[in-house]
């Protein structure tokens, strides 16, 4: 009996001694930085929750059990931010604190994040200020009291106990205060200010839905400074050498593009990418695509953004000399649509009502009400239209009716244009539209999917001649695309 409990406590201590190596190499093995996963979030770098894959501190990242199971949190100065999501190299979406006003409610939500000291900031690019609340002016102020933007909330006069507002603001920024002033005797009442991000909506008008006077956290866009990962910066690793077919870079005037856009005759699938590349009366060369028996001048090509900027004509001009009817073109049937993400509505004129129509004219997208032009006494006044854009538009109608009796100041008034314009153009009131036919405008032909790119190193992968842009095929409509150094 001994002889065989000491064979046991000896074939113990053997086993022992064969896992150990095991174990200790299975808690030496490095996590995959940048590919780790908390819940259903993949954590991009530099931000990392092993301690081998964070830059910084300030980018560690805690995976935590809740009650929805399993979230990933950041902390800054001791307000943990749940990280929701990852679509941009250089920034992520967190669920961001609401301050409250008047509410008589004491909670995490009504402190507001000071990002001063850190190396995160809100990007104006991709952040709004809203505000819930009835017939307050919200404004935001930085830390010089410099006013940052504000929008006034509409009135409640239909028995609604809350409304809302939003609007662009100017500037990055790590801190700020709200003001909340009442319009009305009757606004005193509680309401809430916030930043917030439209990359999670589809549907922000007056506020995307599902924020209220309840909502305590929203998604916003937290940017970083780079300096903060060290010399191997913040982006993703580069590609690794790999064996790729090439792709020449072509170009026409001061345009360049390649794949899937080029000059040669292509086969009858890809007609729709040949560039026409011709030359003006003074020699210089011009690309254009045709489109349904319209040319259309290329202005820009973005590979990663999967779109093109055309001149586009006017849609609606009630001008003397020109006039158009407010129709687009039809891309219907072509591999193209028009761009949610990179194009707004844009009109021109006094007090009139612009109303934005789908393919159909009983299918209305939205649109806005321009200001008087007597009270600010200009002869017209430019302004956006703060709508969502359906993805996958192949065509619009734009219209511009009368709101007022424009007797008053009928002199004052200029010919007026409304029309989707590309957001990299910008329009003054002194703009001269008399003689403008055109406007920018995005083109969609790739769509877009999130998330990292893995490059295999087959015939499926092809890159540009000068291996900036790579590529593999997924499938006739969908290509996973990558710059070199992301």
């Amino acid at each position: 009996m001994g002889f065989q409990l000491a064979l046991y406590f000896i074939l113990l201590l053997l086993f022992l001694f064969l896992l150990c190596p095991i174990s200790q190499a299975a808690e030496s093995r490095e996590p995959a930085c940048g590919k780790e996963v908390c819940g259903n979030i993949t954590i991009p770098s530099p931000f990392g929750i092993h301690s081998s894959c964070y830059t910084h501190s300030w980018f560690r990242v805690t995976c935590k059990s809740t009650r929805n199971g399993e979230k990933p949190f950041i902390n800054v100065y001791g307000i943990n931010l749940e990280v929701l999501d990852s679509i941009f190299s250089d920034a992520i979406i967190i669920s961001n604190p609401v301050t409250y006003f008047n509410c008589d409610r004491i909670s995490e939500a009504c402190v507001s994040v000071n990002l001063s000291g850190t190396p995160f900031f809100f990007s104006s690019d991709r952040n709004y200020f809203g505000s819930v609340g009835c017939g307050n002016l919200a404004t935001v102020l930085s830390n010089e009291a410099d006013s940052l933007g504000g929008c006034v909330q509409p009135r409640c006069d239909d028995g609604a106990s809350e409304s809302g507002c939003f609007t662009l603001i100017t500037g990055n920024f790590t801190s700020y205060t709200v003001n909340m002033t009442a319009m009305y005797p009757d606004s005193n009442k509680c309401a809430s200010a916030f930043f917030f991000t439209d990359y999670s909506f589809r549907s922000a008008y007056p506020l995307p839905t599902g924020i209220n006077i309840g909502t305590k956290h929203v998604p916003a866009m937290l940017s970083w400074n780079s300096t903060y990962c060290g010399d191997g910066g913040c982006g993703r690793p580069g590609l690794g050498p790999i064996n790729f077919n090439t792709s020449k870079v072509e170009s026409c005037g001061n345009v360049t593009f390649h794949y899937p856009f080029s000059m040669k005759a292509q086969d009858d699938s890809n007609n729709w990418f040949q560039v026409i590349c011709s030359k003006t009366a003074n020699g210089k060369e011009v690309p254009s695509l045709n489109i349904n028996g319209t040319n259309l001048q290329i202005l820009d090509f973005s590979f990663l953004r999967g779109t093109v900027e055309v001149n586009h004509p006017v849609t609606y001009f009630n001008c003397q000399k020109n006039h158009h009817n407010g129709m687009s073109l039809n891309l219907t049937g072509t591999r193209f649509y028009y761009s949610d993400l990179d194009n707004l509505f844009w009109s021109s004129g006094c007090g009139n009502l612009v109303t934005i129509f789908g393919n159909e004219i009983d299918n209305l997208i939205g649109g806005c009400l321009q200001p008087s032009c007597r009270i600010n006494k200009k002869t017209s006044s430019i302004v956006g239209c703060p709508l969502t854009i359906p993805k996958g538009l192949s065509s619009f109608f734009a219209n511009m009716s009368d709101m007022v009796d424009s007797s008053d100041y009928r002199r004052k008034r200029s010919c007026g244009f409304a029309s989707l314009i590309s957001y990299n153009s910008y329009f003054t009131d002194d703009f001269d539209l008399s003689n403008r036919t055109y406007v920018p405008m995005q083109l969609q032909w790739g769509t877009l999917i999130s998330g990292e790119c893995y490059l295999n190193d087959s015939l499926d992968t092809s890159c540009t001649f000068d291996g900036e842009y790579c590529w593999s095929r997924l499938s006739s409509n969908y290509l996973c695309s990558c710059k070199r150094d992301n």
